[in-house]
């Protein structure tokens, strides 16, 4: 992104942009598991990134450390260019029928349901902030 449009969006902006990102790969984790359902010994795949999220936007931004390299790590999840490495793994299981296979389809159709609302709330508040921008530059900003 450069300098001058990415004035226009603050932090939280950002942390929203990458948060549709993150729950597009979700939604292809789900729909996966989903496409396996019927696969013997297929184990369901879990994605999670939320916490890396939270944890990426409590650092304030003027606080945020100086590196020679963006791919240089913050943390153990964060680079310091902002971007995070979700956890990607096998979804742990209470009891595994005989085929082996542990997708869970109504569990799955409902987490895939709860993602894409997400999903699409995050791209209302951007499309909201783009309107706003929108508004400014065809008003003059009167």
């Amino acid at each position: 992104m450069s300098k001058l449009v990415g004035g226009l969006f603050n932090f939280s902006d950002r942390v929203q942009m990458q948060t549709m990102g993150q729950r597009l790969m979700r939604n292809n984790v789900i729909s996966s598991n989903i496409a396996n359902a019927e696969t013997p010994g297929f184990r369901a795949i879990g994605y999670s990134f939320e916490d890396q999220m939270q944890s990426a936007s409590k650092v304030n931004e003027e606080l945020s450390a100086r590196v020679s390299n963006g791919r240089h790590l913050k943390n153990s999840f964060t680079q310091a260019d902002g971007t995070i490495s979700p956890d990607v793994f096998v979804r742990p299981t209470e009891s595994i029928p005989e085929d082996g296979n542990t997708v869970d389809v109504d569990a799955e159709m409902a987490k895939l349901a709860e993602n894409q609302i997400l999903y699409r709330s995050a791209v209302e508040i951007l499309n909201r902030k783009i309107g706003t921008i929108r508004y400014a530059i065809t008003t003059g900003g009167r």
